[in-house]
């Protein structure tokens, strides 16, 4: 997926995923949704495109329910001013 093709709000969303990972290794699909008021098939589907954009970036932990961040990441939307 072409990162300059995204939407402004998925981008956003996105770039918030990468944030959390890159800052508190874990994120999971309860944050998005209450940050950004979302459902939680919209969130599965911003943690998908996200996966396909930083395919090394995250792994799923399913007994925690969180996704993790893994020792090969690297931020996918690197920091700009006055952004997340």
């Amino acid at each position: 997926m072409d990162k300059d093709k995204l939407t402004f709000a998925l981008a956003y969303r996105l770039r918030f995923i990468d944030f959390l990972l890159a800052e508190y290794g874990t994120i999971n699909r309860s944050a998005i949704c209450s940050f950004f008021a979302l459902s939680m098939p919209q969130a599965s589907h911003d943690f998908a495109t996200y996966q396909q954009i930083a395919t090394h970036n995250m792994e799923s932990d399913k007994t925690s329910k969180t996704y993790r961040r893994t020792r090969e990441f690297e931020r996918a939307f690197p920091k700009c001013a006055g952004s997340v």
